[in-house]
């Protein structure tokens, strides 16, 4: 029978797996040292999104733990062991949602009620970066304002305003970045909710056409909010032009 060390490592190695998920906000660049307050609204989402993959990563390593103590105790094998903890660590990780939509697709207005969950929360998502997003980029706006100010009334050294510019300026492009990731994520989505209204269309004809006009007017609104992103990451863009240029005409 494999001994229980074995066991124990292979657990450890799955468990070391499930948590080392990127983040699709991509990696922190900004260095808070100077303005956390501006920072704060793009912290948020990072422990948000943080919190969600711990609670995941949870369920996974549950099921992982539970998988692998049944196959190598069934097997007596470390192959049964690493079998049985992959599989009931994607059964553990995906369990719960799974459940709730094999419980909602069970016939053509169901799937199309998922549809408008789905969207909804989409949606949602879409306005929290957009806020977290614009908030931050007013609060550097408005500190390099003061910045430039300070600067020429002589409070302080151009290595002071050289200092914290790049720090605003890596902020803001921070926040860009996040615009850009997040937008290339809902055309994505868009697409797939596209195909899913088609798809129900024709198979759904006139008993569902009630439920397909309501997804079909969250699509558009999901749109709008794309547009709305689309936005603000052009503002976003002109600002740090602007900045570069006021930054280069204080040097002057």
């Amino acid at each position: 029978m494999m001994k229980k060390p074995v066991l124990l490592l292979c657990c450890l190695a799955l468990i070391g797996g499930s948590t080392g998920c990127a983040s699709k906000y991509g990696a922190q660049t900004t260095k808070v040292e100077r303005y956390p307050q501006c920072y704060a609204p793009i912290k948020q989402l990072r422990d948000d999104e943080t919190r969600v993959a711990k609670t995941t990563a949870g369920s996974a390593v549950g099921g992982a733990l539970l998988g692998a103590l049944i196959g190598g105790l069934s097997t007596g094998k470390v192959e049964g062991a690493v079998t049985g903890a992959a599989v009931g660590g994607i059964a553990g990780g995906a369990m719960g949602y799974a459940v709730a939509k094999q419980k909602e697709i069970k016939d053509q207005n169901a799937r199309m009620a998922s549809y408008l969950k789905d969207l909804d929360g989409d949606i949602a998502d879409l306005d929290a970066v957009k806020a977290s997003a614009g908030i931050c980029i007013q609060c550097y706006d408005k500190e390099f304002k003061a910045l430039l100010t300070s600067y020429k009334n002589g409070q302080i050294t151009k290595i002071e305003l050289d200092a914290s510019y790049q720090e605003i300026k890596s902020g803001i492009e921070e926040a860009r970045r996040i615009l850009g990731a997040k937008l290339q994520e809902a055309d994505k989505k868009d697409e797939q909710y596209q195909a899913a209204i088609n798809s129900e269309l024709q198979m759904a004809g006139d008993r569902n056409v009630g439920a397909t006009r309501t997804v079909q007017a969250k699509t558009v609104a999901y749109q709008r909010k794309k547009q709305d992103l689309q936005q603000t990451d052009t503002e976003c863009s002109r600002m740090l032009v602007s900045m570069d240029q006021d930054m280069a005409a204080a040097a002057g």
